[in-house]
């Protein structure tokens, strides 16, 4: 397993240092770069159009170094069509405003060509509504090709399950919410929670899965077929949980 830290550019996320002591691989997307310099995060990689990035990107930074392309480890160019530079132990990645992918999209495909398999985000929540469901996207396509990835922030913590299982810690003044990703996710266990399932069907237009409780340390949550998002959000003023519907 090689892990992978995304840091995105949405809300600020005051990421606990374990994070970044714990990933063999680090990415900084576009408004990132702020965010892994406040952290004092050093990233392997920052990759992005720079459209967001506080300090710019200066000329210089944007041009390949002299030479073949290739890093000094020898891992190769960037992608085609883009430019990039080194600072320090750094890999600058410049894209093109002119593309499919989001930036960390992009910071993620990136990460699989360097063997990552194991991906957390942060800093990747808040902010415009359309880039956090990007990124909730982005989780499910690693969740497809494997098995899991999740997204902290200061309130919410969301992992995407794939044909695998996953158990969340229970978390006082926390909720817990299951939601289908795809048309129909089947076999679905929960186990450790009030409300639980034993080989359950979920859609994603029937959300009955919101604000379920923990009655174990550890909830079990896992599919047999399609992708889930196991949400757990800070519950201002410790709201009680709203009854699922049948």
């Amino acid at each position: 397993m090689k892990r992978c830290l995304i840091i995105s550019g949405g809300d600020f996320f005051d990421a606990p240092r374990s994070l970044y002591d714990e990933a063999d691989f680090v990415v900084a997307c576009d408004k990132g770069w702020d965010y892994a310099k406040r952290l004092g995060f050093l990233p392997d990689v920052v990759i992005g159009d720079f459209d967001s990035y506080g300090a710019g990107v200066e000329e210089g930074d944007t041009a390949a170094p002299e030479g073949d392309g290739a890093s000094p480890e020898g891992d190769g160019a960037s992608p085609e069509g883009d430019a990039f530079a080194w600072d320090g132990d750094t890999k600058i990645i410049k894209l093109s405003r002119d593309k499919d992918d989001s930036d960390t999209m992009a910071g993620v495909k990136y990460a699989i060509g360097e063997g990552c398999n194991d991906f957390t985000f942060i800093c990747a929540a808040g902010g415009r509504f359309d880039h956090f469901f990007c990124n909730i996207q982005t989780l499910s396509f690693i969740a497809e090709k494997f098995g899991r990835a999740r997204l902290l922030s200061d309130n919410d913590e969301i992992t995407v399950i794939n044909k695998s299982s996953v158990e969340i810690e229970k978390k006082e003044g926390w909720s817990l919410s299951v939601f289908s990703l795809c048309d129909e996710a089947r076999g679905i266990t929960e186990e450790g929670t009030r409300w639980q399932l034993n080989g359950g069907l979920m859609r994603q237009n029937a959300p009955y899965g919101l604000s379920n409780e923990w009655t174990a340390d550890k909830a079990k949550i896992a599919v047999e077929e399609g992708t889930l998002i196991i949400i757990t959000s800070k519950i201002p003023g410790g709201v009680k949980a709203v009854k699922r519907e049948k």
